[in-house]
C-alpha cells in the first residue's frame, strides 16, 4: 500500500450511506454556495460518491485529496445541520459523527505527515 494513502475503517452500514449522502447533498449545492473551491474536489466527490470509493463495507483507502473534499463536505453539512429545525436520532447521529471525526482525523495526520501543522 502506498505510503500517501490513509485507512479508513468503518463500523457501522450507516456511515459509508451518509457519506456518499453528504457528498451527492453538497454536489447538488455547489452552483449556488461554492461548498469547493476547485475542480479537484469536485471531481474527487462525484468518484466518491458514485464511485466503489466508499464502500459499506471494509476498509476505505483514500488519498489526502479525496480526504480534503471529504473533511470541506462534512464540515459543509454539519453547519447545514446545525441549522436545519430537523433532528436527527441520537443514536444514528453519533454514527455519523464518529465516521466524519475519523476523517477529519485523517485528514489532519495526513497534513501533519506532509510537514503542515493545524493550531
Amino acid at each position: 500500500m502506498s505510503a500517501d494513502l490513509f485507512v479508513i475503517r468503518p463500523k457501522w452500514t450507516v456511515q459509508a450511506p451518509n457519506l456518499r449522502c453528504t457528498l451527492k447533498r453538497a454536489l447538488a449545492a455547489q452552483p449556488e454556495q461554492n461548498v469547493w473551491s476547485g475542480t479537484e474536489h469536485i471531481n474527487n466527490a462525484r468518484a466518491m460518491a458514485y464511485g466503489r470509493d466508499l464502500p459499506d463495507s471494509g476498509p476505505w483507502y483514500l488519498g489526502r485529496s479525496q480526504l480534503c473534499t471529504l473533511k470541506i463536505a462534512i464540515e459543509w453539512r454539519r453547519a447545514k445541520r446545525a441549522a436545519s429545525q430537523q433532528k436527527t436520532a441520537p443514536d444514528i447521529l453519533e454514527h455519523w459523527t464518529e465516521i466524519e471525526d475519523e476523517v477529519i482525523a485523517a485528514y489532519r495526520d495526513s497534513c501533519h505527515a506532509e510537514g503542515l501543522h493545524w493550531i
